[in-house]
């Protein structure tokens, strides 16, 4: 991810998991994803199983059901990934 927040921290981080499989409709949805939210750090991480759309804001809230719209009108599948925090008791 680049930096774009020169020494701040991000305020909010939001990951999703998506349908999106190519470059081209990632690079097409981070085009439509920047214009609509320019103060996000926006990336796609396709190499993940569950073909991650990261998006970082500072000094903003996230409207993620503005996100989630936008990417179903180009008719790809999205949902907020939730926080998971496991379970030490699981491991041992």
């Amino acid at each position: 991810m680049c930096n774009n927040f020169k020494g701040h921290q991000p305020k909010a981080v939001e990951v999703f998991c998506t349908s999106v499989t190519t470059i081209e409709k990632a690079k097409f949805l981070l085009g439509k994803l920047q214009q609509e939210f320019p103060y996000c750090e926006i990336n796609f991480d396709l190499e993940d199983c569950d073909n991650i759309l990261r998006v970082v804001t500072l000094g903003r809230t996230l409207d993620v059901h503005s996100i989630i719209r936008l990417v179903r009108a180009y008719h790809e599948d999205i949902q907020v990934l939730p926080d998971a925090i496991p379970d030490k008791r699981a491991i041992w």
